[in-house]
């Protein structure tokens, strides 16, 4: 027995599965992408960074997240919407995954101003 059937009989449609899905994944992407912005204090007295450097990380996150925009949307169409999300996710993981391991300036800005913003602007389409 599927999802869907086992929750018609419940009277429960399943297209609230999926827009609760996708508000929290939208939520995370959307967190996860303005966390920076928190973190420009700690991030200046752990690293020593100046705020032109981690700001720097964080505007290449903006542009990028808008720019991809229209780009995405045609990969959309062509391998489709969960695919797409599933791939955004995954590099806005892998990009949070690895701050965790930078140690210099120019790996915040790799990090999140480019593997970010590139999966955030995917994610948002």
């Amino acid at each position: 027995m599927s999802l869907p059937s086992f929750l018609a009989r419940r009277s429960f449609h399943y297209g609230w599965i999926v827009a609760g899905l996708t508000f929290l994944a939208l939520l995370v992407a959307a967190g996860i992408r303005s966390a920076p912005g928190v973190f420009i204090v700690p991030l200046e007295h752990e690293f020593g960074w100046s705020r032109a450097t981690i700001s720097l990380a964080i505007s290449i996150n903006l542009v990028l997240y808008g720019l991809i925009g229209p780009f995405a949307a045609t990969v959309m169409e062509r391998i489709g919407i969960r695919r797409m999300m599933v791939f955004s996710l995954a590099v806005i993981a892998l990009g949070v995954g690895l701050t965790t391991l930078m140690s210099a300036s120019w790996q915040l800005v790799l990090l999140w101003g480019v593997v970010v913003g590139c999966g955030s602007g995917v994610r948002f389409v």
